[in-house]
């Protein structure tokens, strides 16, 4: 059987599935959603029963199966979501390495023991599973964000129910055939392809749904904490971001210009902790706004799937492409300074292009300079010191990464202590590893992911005290 999906070239992709791409097809209902969450909660007692070991041999049998299968993989995230070959790569890879490292903390999802006021009492904390988890993908990283919440879910003892975007159903479909082939017990892992506005919705309001976990929008993240709010189901939401990047007088600009490029074009600007605008100290402005242009105009772009050494491919979709054009547009109308780029991109095949773009003189108060663009567009604003920079940053209704770079340490240290961000990159390009702990703090989200503390997400406590006669 095939399964159609929607490619950002602009046409239509297909690839060889099995059966459940035919679901993938059909209009999404209600009742599908609510079949999966009632297998979820059937399948969860017996999943959470056994030894967390045991749990984490799946992911590592998941992982391996994977790992033979990442080339694939890799053409699926190019063909659909046209990244570039080398990120593509980068993140089927990663997914499996993710998988393992889950798998790793079996042994180590500790309880407490607490001193009791009481003589003969013992007062015992473990951590247990909250039951059905949904998880809610976006379409940037598909693939990766299946296990970054199925992962965790799965080895404290959950169940899972995933929604993929509706832009990138087609690697979820074909992930699902490694959970099959894994072992993996019916129920403990279920995919629902379909439109947030129902699979996701349903999730969220229904009862046996303990947690929500959502990558997205800031838009579809307050949505889904309105639906969730009835019930009081948990919510984990990473959302939006507008990446500050503080380039100061004491900084190696060579290195700042080459990070922040990359922390802006990988995956054509589409990605939530990308750099989002530089605030440049007025004493090495024009020096960095030269290097970062010379950086622009030597990006490589075009067709992913026909071309395999490229900085970065398309953009999603077409009104992804209109609204990043509108954005630039707006700031140039405002009294912005086009540097580079600027407009559709002619000539470079099939697919929604825009030309990587810096745009100087930019204002704190201006659009571009204060929404997140998701796209190849870098504002620059000019500071006259760490001070108003770190004012200027944090001021923003967002709160998820950020990266400031200098040579001072002292500079440094102020940055990383004043950054009201989840995320701080000093020196260093936008991306965070799998140990540490990715959240945001204002409207980029609640809760966060990956590492010890991504783990616990998706435990609740329980508490016995313990009298002895």
């Amino acid at each position: 059987m095939t399964s159609a999906g929607k490619s950002c070239f602009g046409g239509r992709l297909a690839l060889a599935t099995s059966a459940p791409a035919e679901h993938a097809r059909r209009a999404p209902r209600e009742e599908e959603t609510a079949a999966a969450i009632a297998a979820a909660k059937a399948a969860q007692p017996a999943w959470a029963a056994l030894p967390n070991i045991e749990r984490a041999g799946y992911l590592r049998k998941i992982a391996a199966l994977l790992r033979d299968r990442a080339d694939e993989f890799a053409d699926m995230l190019v063909v659909e979501q046209c990244k570039t070959r080398g990120l593509a790569t980068v993140e089927a890879n990663f997914t499996a390495d993710y998988l393992d490292y889950m798998a790793e903390w079996a042994r180590r999802i500790e309880g407490e023991v607490i001193p009791s006021d009481r003589a003969g009492e013992m007062i015992l904390l473990t951590r247990r599973p909250i039951g059905v988890v949904g998880g809610i993908l976006p379409w940037n990283f598909p693939f990766f964000l299946i296990v970054r919440k199925m992962a965790p879910a799965l080895l404290t003892g959950n169940t899972i129910v995933i929604n993929p975007s509706s832009e990138t159903p087609v690697n979820a479909l074909e992930f699902a055939k490694l959970v099959d082939e894994a072992g993996v017990p019916a129920g403990v892992f279920n995919l629902v392809s379909g439109r947030g506005r129902v699979v996701g919705e349903t999730l969220s309001t229904h009862p046996d749904v303990g947690m929500i976990s959502m990558t997205g929008s800031v838009s579809v993240g307050k949505r889904i904490m309105e639906k969730a709010a009835p019930t009081l189901t948990r919510v984990n939401l990473e959302l939006g971001g507008k990446a500050p990047a503080i380039v100061l007088a004491s900084a190696d600009l060579d290195l700042a210009a080459k990070a922040i490029w990359d922390s802006r074009v990988i995956n054509t600007g589409q990605v939530c902790n990308c750099a989002e605008v530089v605030l440049v100290e007025d004493a090495v402005h024009d020096e960095l706004v030269a290097k970062l242009k010379e950086l622009f105009d030597a990006t490589r772009y075009g067709d992913t799937s026909e071309i395999e050494e490229l900085d970065m491919g398309p953009l999603i979709t077409e009104s992804a492409l209109d609204d990043v054009a509108g954005m630039v547009e707006r700031a140039c109308e405002a009294g912005a300074n086009l540097v580079t780029g600027g407009s559709r991109a002619e000539g470079k095949g099939d697919g929604w292009f825009f030309e990587p773009t810096i745009l100087d003189g930019v204002k704190p108060d201006m659009e571009i300079a204060k929404e997140e663009i998701f796209g190849p567009v870098l504002p620059v604003v000019r500071v006259k010191d760490l001070d108003e920079a770190l004012e200027i940053a944090n001021a923003s209704r967002f709160g998820l990464t950020s990266s400031v770079y200098t040579d001072d340490l002292n500079q440094a240290l102020k940055a990383v202590e004043g950054l009201q961000y989840g995320e701080t990159y000093v020196n260093r390009e936008n991306f965070e590893a799998m140990q540490g702990f990715h959240a945001g703090r204002r409207e980029s989200g609640i809760g966060g992911a990956d590492g010890k503390h991504g783990l616990l997400e998706f435990t609740e406590t329980h508490v016995a005290y313990i009298q002895r006669n």
